[in-house]
């Protein structure tokens, strides 16, 4: 081979080369772009339930609907947006006794949507929370001699009977509105109270985890998470809108599994926020957490979308039924 050949050959393969080098830094530059942008994507926090798509409309009149979507990291999340406003549907505590699965209680309500409620022993399934359906005290956690008579929760009783709740309640016009609060805060004069459902803590607009005495100091000095405040768990929770709708959220464990996987009250707290909550609560979770939807394929049915099978029984529901 001549010397000018081998010239020629290398600057051919100089330029193929630079070509090549440049198709390959181009399509890279692109890709760190591309994937910049979805991470970005991914990233950016949530500002109303409204930016979600709709799984499922639950209602003729597109005041209830259900929403699964995926949040930070993949976390699965349930949501069911209730219209306060709605004439047709309303939400309503009810209580089992002592106990039954969520779609049990669901079904024989007729129920559009149901997550389960307020805690509850395990071992006679008497409730630590209290519960009002229709003005009338259903349930009372201070004749719980399960939870009164416990040593070592007697020198927090006056905090755990105080835990916040849900109230549901009734104003100028029939206007339907929520309130959160401590059990004992008084409600203003022109609201009537209907229905209560204690839970606790309070998520938003603080977290009240250690007010509430779910973390507390034991008498034997050890610090007591009660519900896994700070770990991940399955949860059960409500929040309110500042232009009144509820949303009501589900967020399964893997297997519904206490504590093996889920998410913390913190970020709970903050799931809500995003959403649009103003104020919310959280219920009984972990192995309890359950919600199911009417079933549009099946009248009078329901299905599972969170929960455990098979289905954890509880002592209360939360549900949007037909107003009466």
């Amino acid at each position: 081979m001549s010397k000018s050949t081998s010239t020629q050959d290398y600057a051919l393969f100089r330029r193929k080369t630079f070509g090549f080098s440049l198709g390959l830094l181009l399509t890279a530059t692109l890709s760190v772009n591309n994937g910049n942008a979805q991470d970005q994507k991914a990233s950016q926090a949530l500002t109303s339930w409204r930016e979600l798509k709709l799984t499922s409309q639950l209602s003729a009149d597109q005041s209830v609907g259900y929403y699964a979507f995926d949040w930070k990291n993949g976390l699965k999340v349930h949501l069911c947006v209730l219209d306060l406003a709605s004439k047709k549907y309303a939400l309503k505590p009810t209580v089992n006794s002592p106990t039954n699965p969520t779609s049990v209680t669901a079904t024989k309500s007729g129920a559009l949507m149901a997550v389960n409620g307020g805690f509850f022993n395990l071992s006679n399934g008497e409730s630590t929370s209290f519960v009002y359906v229709g003005g009338k005290q259903v349930c009372d956690p201070t004749t719980n001699k399960d939870l009164t008579n416990n040593p070592k929760l007697q020198p927090f009783l006056d905090t755990i009977f105080n835990r916040s709740e849900l109230r549901i309640m009734q104003g100028k016009n029939n206007s339907v509105t929520l309130g959160i609060a401590a059990h004992k805060d008084l409600t203003a004069k022109e609201t009537k109270v209907v229905h209560i459902l204690q839970g606790g803590p309070q998520l938003l607009p603080k977290l009240t985890s250690k007010e509430e005495a779910f973390i507390r100091t034991g008498t034997d000095g050890k610090l007591v998470d009660s519900i896994g405040c700070e770990r991940t768990a399955a949860r059960t929770a409500c929040g309110v809108t500042a232009d009144n709708f509820a949303l009501i959220v589900c967020i399964p464990g893997k297997g519904q599994d206490e504590f093996a996987s889920g998410i913390t009250l913190r970020d709970l707290s903050q799931l809500l926020k995003e959403l649009g909550a103003t104020t919310a609560i959280n219920f009984d979770g972990g192995t309890s957490t359950t919600m199911v939807i009417a079933d549009s394929s099946a009248a009078g049915k329901t299905k599972m979308v969170c929960g455990k099978t098979p289905e954890t029984r509880v002592k209360s529901v939360l549900m949007i039924v037909p107003a009466k």
